[in-house]
């Protein structure tokens, strides 16, 4: 009996440690480079936080894996996890750089902005980008109407055989002949708009492309870990 009774002690003993490893073994860790990054993980639960994270919900079916950080290309992957397995995840992320941002631009006014974060700045490239395009292909169609009527009143003119009727008709051409100069101009104009938002949407994608923070945006809100000695500050900031 006091042998039965020691090996009952003894596995009270360890019965602390055996839970313990128990759970250290499971769980789903995730590490990023450069650390600091935001992980979301996404399924039938939903939990976050901040690289070097290791998630003890007890995981378990098909997530979708986000991991990103302010600079950087956001990370995305599927993983299947099962609960009481351990399972990690170390993920190197690929900077956001001008070049990338400026093509963006090239193609779409704002896009390079939104790429690299400034979505106010973005929003509004793309709206004046809109407003000039449109307001070209409006002073187009207007132009070609003019110059479509002043060649039928020059072909009228020109085909006209009495004085009178060349009389009647060469106010008229002039008239018209303003009117298409006018528009040409205004469509000119149009077109120089255009151009310069392009342009300057494009510079700015790639000369002020902005530098990148050892943070992370939540809304508003700036949070920049310390990883060395953990905790961190909360910076307000507004992106424009």
């Amino acid at each position: 009996m006091s042998a039965i009774r020691n090996v009952v002690c003894i596995l009270i003993l360890l019965l602390p440690g055996m839970c313990w490893a128990q759970i250290g073994a499971s769980g789903f860790t995730v590490t990023s480079d450069p650390p600091g990054a935001e992980v979301m993980v996404q399924g039938a639960l939903t939990v976050s936080g901040i690289a070097p994270v290791s998630f003890m919900q007890g995981l378990d079916g098909s997530f979708k894996v986000k991991v990103g950080k302010l600079g950087y290309e956001t990370y995305t992957s599927k993983v299947m996890l099962q609960s009481g397995r351990a399972m990690s995840l170390a993920v190197s992320l690929t900077p956001k750089t001008a070049f990338k941002s400026s093509v963006r631009s090239l193609f779409v006014p704002g896009w390079g902005q939104f790429y690299s974060g400034r979505k106010v700045k973005g929003s509004m490239y793309m709206i004046m980008a809109a407003g000039a395009l449109s307001a070209f292909l409006i002073a187009n169609d207007e132009f070609l109407y003019r110059e479509d009527l002043h060649d039928d009143l020059r072909t009228q003119y020109l085909a006209a055989e009495t004085y009178d009727e060349r009389e009647r008709l060469y106010p008229l051409l002039e008239e018209a002949r303003r009117d298409a100069y006018d528009a040409e101009n205004v469509r000119r104009i149009t077109i120089g708009v255009t151009i310069a938002v392009w342009s300057i949407n494009l510079l700015d994608a790639l000369f002020l492309f902005p530098d990148r923070q050892d943070s992370f945006i939540v809304d508003k809100l700036a949070v920049q870990p310390n990883l060395q000695q953990g905790g961190g500050r909360i910076v307000l900031s507004y992106d424009f």
